[in-house]
């Protein structure tokens, strides 16, 4: 979430550099050499969040903090400061500053505790969320659009309707919103895939929707049956005839070719078409949705997402889309009973998924044979260029992945990232520009 910063250091380089890193951070910035400019933006209510050194003009900015916590209470402090001492540190925490960086710093450094101290007390996303709390559907991305628009345009029609997407991508939702939001909103919404009896299901239905989930999964014989039930409902008047939703995570072209699946009926239910995307293609949804579902698992309490935390969750690889991230949440809601749910958190659960060692035999047999023919083929092809060595050459296809999945799981924290594979930051630093790892 990006933040308006108020910074104050009497360094002008030392000014110039964090205004360009907070920048490229997405955060605006509003710069000056002295605490009093400083008290005077706050006064004003300018500015979400300070990053200030402690000394400027020769005075020490903790004079001026009771005044700038009078005029904004909440408003999160971070100070720098290259007199690292202990009585430095005291007196950040008497003052309650949100967080204390000691000189030289990592821009990085900087730039985290702000994202931290914004979702600290001024969690932007937090509201952003609360508005969001009532909607049927979560998502603000570019992705979802056509999706909005779809449900928008074909929840009063009578046309057939089929909704296409990976499991856990919410077809479900959709199709209750098709019912919930059109004119058939007061009938029922008939969720079935027994259709032996035409009579008594068009009875049941009463004019609503009928929905059939997992459409590509009926046996021929109740494709048979529910392409009677089609062309039976076609001599209803249209003002009480039902409509058929359909779903399903298949191709049923696919299907068609292999005679899995009746080619009329699947141009009979493919009038219209909605497309549902995967989590993977939905931008930051995954920040709006994580918000959501911990509000909701929370019961009233009032629970929150580290912001390290959410940036892992935003990098996972969600094979089982929407509904395995509310899970996670879920999970996480029970398991943890601390206000804030932290990255480490995060972590220790997707480390549940990993298969134990002894579990893994096959695959490593399969790897290792991998390996082998790879190392092998490169060794013996004589004629092949490559800009290193060829030792080099093999180490990098085991290096570079490993680098980035460790940033994916540190949520882009370099220092962490560090940490976890064992190596020094300045190491991995390097590493990272040898690879070309942006």
């Amino acid at each position: 979430m990006k933040y308006e910063v108020l910074l104050a250091d009497d360094d002008d380089s030392v000014r110039l550099v964090l205004s360009k890193a907070l920048t490229r951070a997405g955060h605006t910035v509003k710069a000056t050499d002295n605490a009093q400019t400083l008290l005077k933006w706050a006064q004003a209510g300018q500015g979400d969040i300070i990053v200030t050194d402690v000394m400027m003009g020769g005075r020490e900015v903790f004079e001026t903090l009771p005044d700038i916590g009078d005029a904004r209470p909440k408003m999160p402090i971070v100070v720098i400061s290259a007199n690292n001492t202990v009585n430095t540190a005291l007196k950040a925490g008497r003052h309650k500053v949100f967080e204390y960086v000691p000189k030289p710093f990592d821009l990085e450094d900087v730039t985290n505790a702000v994202a931290r101290a914004g979702q600290s007390v001024n969690p932007r996303r937090s509201r952003q969320s609360s508005k969001s709390k009532g909607l049927p559907m979560i998502g603000r991305s570019a992705a979802m659009q056509p999706v909005y628009r779809a449900v928008s345009r074909f929840s009063d029609s009578d046309l057939p309707i089929l909704i296409q997407g990976a499991v856990g991508t919410g077809k479900d939702l959709v199709a209750r919103l098709l019912h919930d939001g059109g004119m058939r909103r007061d009938r029922p919404f008939l969720r079935t895939n027994d259709f032996d009896n035409t009579s008594l299901t068009l009875q049941k239905v009463n004019g609503g929707d009928i929905y059939v989930d997992e459409i590509a999964e009926l046996t021929l014989s109740q494709q048979d049956r529910l392409l009677a039930l089609m062309t039976e409902a076609e001599k209803i008047s249209p003002t009480v005839r039902p409509r058929i939703i359909s779903a399903t995570r298949k191709d049923l072209r696919k299907l068609v070719e292999k005679s899995a699946f009746r080619d009329d009926l699947m141009f009979r239910i493919n009038v219209a078409e909605i497309r549902i995307p995967p989590l993977s293609n939905r931008d930051n949804d995954t920040y709006e949705l994580a918000e959501s579902f911990l509000v909701q698992a929370s019961q009233g309490q009032t629970r929150r997402f580290e912001s390290d935390a959410l940036d892992i969750l935003h990098r996972h690889e969600w094979a089982g889309n929407v509904r395995e991230l509310e899970n996670l949440v879920r999970r996480l809601a029970v398991l943890y009973s601390d206000e804030i749910i932290t990255a480490e958190m995060v972590l220790q659960e997707f480390s549940k998924d990993i298969r134990p060692h002894g579990d893994t035999n096959e695959s490593q047999v399969k790897l290792d044979k991998r390996l082998e023919e790879a190392c092998r083929s490169l060794l013996n092809d004589e004629e092949a260029k490559f800009e290193d060595s060829l030792y080099q050459t093999a180490l990098g296809w085991v290096e570079k992945p490993l680098i980035v999945e460790a940033l994916r799981l540190t949520g882009g924290n370099r220092a962490k990232a560090a940490e976890r594979l064992g190596i020094h930051r300045n190491t991995l630093r390097t590493r990272l520009k040898s690879l070309d790892i942006s």
